[in-house]
């Protein structure tokens, strides 16, 4: 059994009615010569301690009672530094009451058979204190543990908080107003249960969102409840007749008893709304990486458009506008596994060129945009087994593919809860700072612009091709240097490991945490690469007027068949970051890289955004030139008709009265060419070197007497006979 002495200040509690007392008691005082013990029952309102003569510790053993633990008063429960000196000087004065029936010559004498209340009352002739008042002192004091901190004022209660107040008759509660109202008139009123309830349901309009503001609820309480009657049934509302002043409710009145009646954070959460709650407004408990055992487990995606115009590449006087950014972060190392910039909206044709860039190697991807680096720089080339992405970028059949395809479990968020992925939603936070986006020429200004100021859409300077080489800079700079301190296990604070990504994501591989999803490289290919169908033409394999070529190709003379047979239709895949490459499947299903001609230097080393914008730039002409081009179609058009119409008058002029046959006509033609051919060759020979131009010398009209050379060549018919004669001879 425990020592006797061990049980002193024991709370014990009563389990059976064999104890003699209820509830629960503290031992005070054993007294081991006359085997007595003295106890006192814990209550709200204590009493006089009392003696048992029986074993508390048979009582322990039989199961009577048990020992137990006392909740103490929230007065008590403070350090020294913290108790301020006014009450600890009251504690002081309340111990020094009580001290000389406490701290006696003979121990214990207090609690010895009548011997209380002698000992108090001697006290209490002696200092001057009221007896009950060293009796509650003395109770507060054993109830509480025999510690000075018992002794502390209680002003937890101060106040009655809770309980309605009660004012006096006619005495209008709060501060007096600010001006002083005429004698005998009243300002305010007192509110009885009543108004009270009047309050509670105007105030219910503000909580569930029917009001704009607290002041529209108080005028339509005033409106439903604090207006006179109307005098005859079915009046108009200006007869509305508002009560006196000092029947009516303040709006100070109907805030405070409004904001009695609801909780606070209930009024917020009806307002709101529960989808606003839940995103912006609900308590944080726990972390993002709960559940998460090792790098891969959990990747995130999500995409954001960034606050910046861009320009194209190809002529820097085209704004293109902004692009849209997908980033892809690991849960477990909050590291950056891969990030894409695109002009197309989120989607899943966007989130597909992000998720592979996660899923493959980086080294390629960063030197197209001219940085330089190992892999492992940026060592994440692998596939997770979760993926929690939005609705919009993972619904389809195409995005179904890659969890029978790849072995990826994805978790859709449900609308509007940006929280349920709080790791790749702060990361666009992290970029935009790293990156100093606000600060680049063509950022979105978030101020509204004012008349005359220019537009800075037109700042814009950086291309796309600019921007990613930001981007990816940005991202390795946050990877290696942001601080993650909170995700330090005590094996990672045990190796004084450094809490950036990029370790965190190290040491989790190199200690067997991770749960890499390893898939053949052809299967990535497959399930992520956008695909579409190109042509196999003379010039190559044709794709968004593209050409490309490959090994296959050229041995099995692809090209030369196009050529025989005609061009036929082959599906390609594609890597939007990479215009040089295609990829297709030989017959065995494999994979077949297919390289950019060397001819197509103009497309080389550019985005597919960027060509497809660049083709659609030079197809479509601008309004001006197009306005010159139709100008211009309409006055050829009246010239030619013009030409043509005086060629016809010429015709009609020199047309014999008698009519030629036709076969005649026909078959004056090789000689009346051969006539117009010596003729041009006479007047080439006799032209100066510089020709400067003339109008046509159409022919004189001929008498119609004449026969038909004297028609054709005028007053040289002569000259005309003579160089027909020649030319036979030479032709003979």
């Amino acid at each position: 059994m425990d020592n006797p002495t061990a049980m002193l200040n024991t709370v014990i509690e009563a389990l059976s009615d064999q104890v003699p007392f209820e509830g629960m008691a503290r031992i005070l005082w054993i007294d081991e010569r006359a085997a007595l013990i003295t106890l006192i029952t814990i209550a709200e309102t204590p009493r006089k301690p009392w003696v048992a003569s029986e074993d508390v510790q048979m009582w322990l053993l039989r199961g009577d009672a048990r020992r137990s633990q006392l909740r103490l008063p929230a007065y008590m429960l403070q350090v020294e530094e913290d108790i301020p000196e006014g009450e600890k000087t009251l504690r002081d004065r309340n111990w020094e009451r009580i001290a000389g029936l406490i701290d006696t010559a003979v121990p214990g004498e207090i609690f010895a058979v009548r011997a209380m209340g002698a000992l108090v009352a001697l006290h209490a002739e002696a200092t001057g204190t009221q007896r009950k008042t060293l009796y509650r002192l003395l109770y507060r004091y054993w109830t509480f543990g025999q510690i000075r901190n018992a002794l502390l004022p209680d002003y937890e209660n101060v106040g009655a908080p809770g309980k309605a107040r009660v004012f006096s008759a006619g005495k209008r509660p709060g501060r007096p107003p600010r001006h002083s109202a005429n004698t005998g008139e009243h300002c305010g009123k007192i509110l009885g249960d009543d108004d009270k309830s009047f309050i509670k349901i105007g105030y219910s309009l503000y909580k569930n969102n029917e009001v704009a503001s607290v002041t529209d609820a108080y005028h339509h309480t005033l409106r439903r409840f604090y207006v006179e009657e109307h005098v005859v049934p079915g009046a108009s509302t200006s007869d509305l007749t508002l009560k006196p002043l000092d029947q009516l409710p303040s709006i100070r009145q109907f805030s405070y008893w409004g904001r009695k009646a609801f909780d606070d954070l209930t009024v917020l959460r009806s307002r709101a709304g529960e989808r606003r709650w839940q995103k912006d407004h609900r308590g944080l408990t726990g972390r993002a990486n709960n559940g998460v055992y090792g790098p891969c487990h959990r990747f995130e995606i999500d995409a954001t458009i960034a606050d910046i115009y861009l320009v194209s590449r190809y002529n820097r006087n085209w704004v293109i506008g902004r692009p849209v950014i997908y980033v892809v972060v690991d849960v477990f190392s909050t590291m950056i596994a891969g990030i894409f910039v695109g002009l197309e909206g989120p989607s899943w044709n966007g989130a597909r060129h992000a998720l592979f860039n996660a899923f493959t190697d980086k080294v390629a991807f960063c030197r197209m945009y001219g940085i330089e680096i190992e892999s492992s720089t940026w060592p994440s080339h692998h596939l997770p087994r979760e993926l929690m992405a939005d609705r919009g970028e993972m619904l389809g059949q195409a995005a179904e593919g890659i969890v029978t395809g790849l072995g990826i479990d994805i978790a859709i968020a449900p609308p509007f809860r940006p929280d349920w992925k709080a790791i790749v939603e702060g990361r666009f936070r992290l970029l935009n700072k790293t990156s100093q986006i606000h600060w680049i020429p063509g950022a979105v200004r978030e101020r509204i612009a004012e008349r005359g100021e220019r537009d800075y859409r037109l700042d814009a300077v950086l291309d796309l091709a600019e921007f990613t080489n930001i981007m990816i800079s940005s991202v390795l700079h946050y990877n290696h240097h942001s601080r993650r301190p909170e995700r330090l296990t005590a094996d990672m604070i045990r190796e004084e490991i450094e809490p950036s990504p990029v370790n965190l994501w190290r040491w989790g591989m190199e200690n067997g945490l991770a749960t890499p999803n390893t898939q053949p490289q052809d299967l990535v290919y497959l399930h992520l690469l956008p695909r579409d169908t190109a042509s196999i033409q003379r010039g190559g394999i044709c794709f968004k007027g593209m050409y490309y070529t490959c090994a296959d190709a050229i041995q099995q003379n692809w090209f030369a068949r196009a050529r025989k047979d005609g061009r036929r239709s082959v599906t390609v895949w594609y890597d939007p970051n990479d215009r040089a490459h295609v990829w297709l499947q030989d017959g065995q299903r494999n994979f077949v890289r297919c390289d950019l001609l060397d001819s197509e230097e103009r497309v080389a080393q550019r985005r597919l955004e960027e060509v497809l914008d660049m083709v659609d730039m030079i197809r479509t002409p601008s309004a001006k030139d197009a306005y010159a081009t139709l100008s211009d179609k309409i006055r050829l058009d009246a010239h030619i008709e013009a030409v043509v119409g005086h060629a016809r008058l010429q015709k009609r002029a020199v047309r014999p009265a008698t009519p030629l046959p036709v076969s005649r006509q026909a078959g004056d033609i090789k000689t009346h060419r051969a006539f117009e051919r010596a003729a041009e060759q006479r007047r080439s020979g006799a032209a100066s070197p510089v020709v400067e131009p003339r109008t046509p010398d159409y022919p004189t009209p001929a008498p119609a007497s004449s026969s038909v050379a004297e028609a054709y060549a005028g007053k040289h018919v002569g000259e005309v006979l003579s160089l027909l004669g020649r030319l036979r001879k030479k032709g003979g």
